[in-house]
């Protein structure tokens, strides 16, 4: 059912990409990519009493959203993320929803503040199991160009995913400040 919903969000967002770009039209296509690292604050089991472990670990997440933007300031998309917690060696994928709303109209330069949310995906043995995943964040559209601009965001991302030890030791939750640069195109 997951992969039915992510496939029909994706359809439907072609159809919205294939509208002819050049018109003023209320509704527009969205689509946003990025390449993140983060430093996580904290790491720990969800059913154990011991000590939450600061500082020792860092994540990286590639992260591709498509959507829709309504009257040139507000987004609502979804997409998928593969995300690697190096501390762990974990490897998560989940599908989010994002919700983003924008200081200035059509991708140019200006600020921005979001809210994204996901479920994780097991693929494979080699992915990990479910969980959830939240970022919070504020950014800046820069340096645009004809058909695309560049971004940099500062965000707050908190990641719980269901590992191996998950009947004994319940959920690995993290939670970390991070840096995302990306790319958008018009």
């Amino acid at each position: 059912m997951k992969r039915l919903i992510i496939l029909l969000i994706l359809f439907n967002t072609t159809l919205v990409f294939s509208q002819n770009q050049d018109k003023r039209h209320a509704i527009e296509y969205a689509n946003m990519s990025s390449l993140s690292i983060n430093n996580n604050y904290e790491n720990y089991y969800s059913r154990t009493d011991t000590k939450r472990e600061n500082g020792a670990s860092v994540g990286f997440d590639i992260n591709t959203i498509h959507g829709i933007k309504f009257f040139e300031f507000v987004s609502i998309s979804a997409g998928i993320s593969l995300d690697w917690n190096i501390n762990e060696t974990l490897i998560s994928t989940p599908y989010i929803i994002d919700f983003r709303v924008f200081s200035s109209r059509s991708n140019q330069n200006g600020l921005f503040a979001y809210i994204q949310t996901g479920q994780n995906i097991k693929w494979s043995d080699s992915f990990n199991g479910n969980g959830v995943t939240a970022k919070l964040g504020v950014g800046v559209i820069v340096n645009r160009t004809e058909n695309s601009c560049f971004y940099v965001e500062l965000f707050k991302k908190s990641k719980q995913i269901e590992t191996e030890e998950f009947e004994e030791k319940g959920y690995y939750n993290v939670n970390g400040f991070g840096i995302s640069l990306g790319l958008t195109f018009n």
